[in-house]
């Protein structure tokens, strides 16, 4: 918190105290925006940090997604503030809202059970695979920046040097993920005392709902390179690392299914799996620009960027319901260590995976 106020501050004083010249504009811009999310991955697969609580009761549970991309349009405004030759701010706020056609994600489980002893002990395990599509898949994505550019030779007198500016800066950036599927397409076996029961099917229960944020507070180190190709015409190049300093997560999963009592009776039944995440991001952005004077006062522009990052999760608290059954699991002995190492947040390991993006917009500039 107190870093997101020192960013605050920063930007206040170089808008208030800024110097007044020409070279500074405020803009709207309109974009299209495709992403890779590596959020959405990660909220999908971050219940595979709970393999070691789940292999310590007799069960495995392993999940697989497969993706498509998000696509949408957002909006970001902007300042671009130019205080003297050497120094000069950009400050912009962005958000898009994204969705992406069906993602999957493939279960691989099997469990174990032996209840009773001698001749009476019951013997029983389970492996099954079940395919789960996600029908509803929405992306919201925001970014607040602030940049320092300073001109190192604004006063040099070669032309091709003047609009070259090293960069420091920061951005608060965040993303959520909900993804919904109303059904899946499942193959199990079932082996009671040696005797198999395999089946499969289609079946609208479960219905399963993942919701996942993150926020990051990103540090900003790169360059940046304005040209005047022509009169009334300007090109910009930017080239950013980014570096998360901090970060907060949530993760929350709901079950929703039917609690068979009896061929004809059944009630509504939900589980829900929720904690927070603790996670890092590393990438880079690179950003081409174009401005048009269309009069003295208002530009219109074309702009593109391309980033990838690595989202990397470091810790977890993520954790589910103790599984009663495996309090039998030592035969007909009363054993709660299996249950409540399982009930505690995932032991690892903790997923990772890359975010792409692609970004092209026009833009509405007024020079003041």
């Amino acid at each position: 918190m107190k870093k997101t106020i020192c960013l605050i501050m920063t930007l206040l004083n170089s808008i208030l105290y800024a110097v007044d010249t020409r070279e500074s504009a405020v803009y709207i811009r309109g974009y299209d925006l495709t992403v890779d999310s590596a959020t959405l991955k990660n909220g999908l697969s971050i219940q595979n940090s709970l393999i070691i609580n789940r292999l310590i009761g007799g069960t495995t549970n392993i999940t697989t997604p497969a993706t498509n991309q998000f696509k949408g349009k957002g909006v970001e405004f902007g300042i671009n503030k130019r205080h003297s030759g050497l120094l000069g701010t950009d400050f912009g706020i962005s958000y898009a809202t994204l969705f992406a056609d069906s993602n999957y994600t493939g279960v691989y489980a099997t469990s174990s059970l032996r209840s009773g002893s001698g001749s009476s002990a019951i013997n029983l395990a389970s492996e099954s695979f079940t395919a789960y599509e996600f029908t509803s898949n929405r992306l919201r994505t925001a970014n607040i920046k602030v940049s320092e550019n300073i001109y190192l030779f604004h006063d040099s007198g070669q032309k091709f040097l003047e609009g070259l500016a090293l960069r420091l800066g920061g951005e608060i950036y965040g993303n959520e993920i909900k993804a919904t599927s109303p059904y899946n397409i499942y193959n199990s076996n079932i082996t009671i005392n040696g005797s198999r029961t395999q089946g499969s099917g289609f079946a609208v229960a479960p219905i399963n709902e993942t919701t996942y944020n993150e926020v990051y507070l990103n540090a900003i180190l790169g360059l940046g390179y304005n040209l005047k190709i022509a009169e009334g015409h300007n090109l910009t190049i930017e080239y950013e690392y980014l570096k998360s300093v901090a970060n907060s997560g949530d993760y929350k999963n709901k079950t929703k299914s039917l609690l068979a009592l009896s061929p004809t009776l059944a009630f509504p039944s939900e589980t829900k799996m929720k904690g927070k995440v603790e996670s890092e991001m590393e990438g880079n952005r690179i950003s081409l620009g174009y401005r048009f004077m269309i009069s003295e006062n208002v530009s219109f522009g074309l702009n593109y960027s391309h980033s990838e990052a690595t989202h990397r999760i470091v810790d977890s608290k993520v954790k589910e319901p103790g599984n009663f059954f495996t309090l039998l699991t030592s035969g007909s002995s009363f054993n709660p260590i299996p249950f409540l190492l399982g009930s505690q947040p995932g032991f690892g390991p903790y997923p990772e995976n890359k975010d792409i993006r692609r970004q092209i917009g026009i833009e509405f500039a007024l020079r003041y």
